[in-house]
């Protein structure tokens, strides 16, 4: 006698896909892992974080893309929106996968 564990869906493979939406339990794990961690649930989430360092120099982090590249505006690509930092002189001294670095005479960030 042979059991079957199946884990597949019991749908037909031509009918519409499963609905994947999270259950209700699922947004605790960010809860207990942060409290645990002892981090917070912005940097679980990816949300970016945005470090200046007096006017010239500011670090962002969990960024998707630059958008706009000159000498006056910066503008960056986030998973919540967008970030704009504004100023004179703007470099991006580095770029990695998930953090770079903004140098020059930095007058303002804006979220849009």
């Amino acid at each position: 006698m042979r059991e079957s564990l199946s884990v597949r869906p019991t749908k037909h493979k031509h009918s519409k896909k499963a609905d994947c939406r999270p259950v209700n339990g699922e947004p605790q794990i960010a809860r207990v892992i942060s409290r645990k961690m002892k981090l917070s649930e912005d940097i679980l989430a990816g949300a970016p974080i945005i470090t200046g360092y007096g006017r010239e120099r500011c670090n962002i982090e969990n960024y998707r893309s630059i958008i706009e590249y000159t000498e006056n505006v910066i503008r960056v690509q986030t998973k919540v929106g967008k970030i704009q930092v504004t100023g004179k002189n703007l470099v991006i001294a580095y770029y990695r996968d998930d953090s770079m670095c903004i140098i020059g005479d930095i007058c303002g960030i804006e979220y849009h």
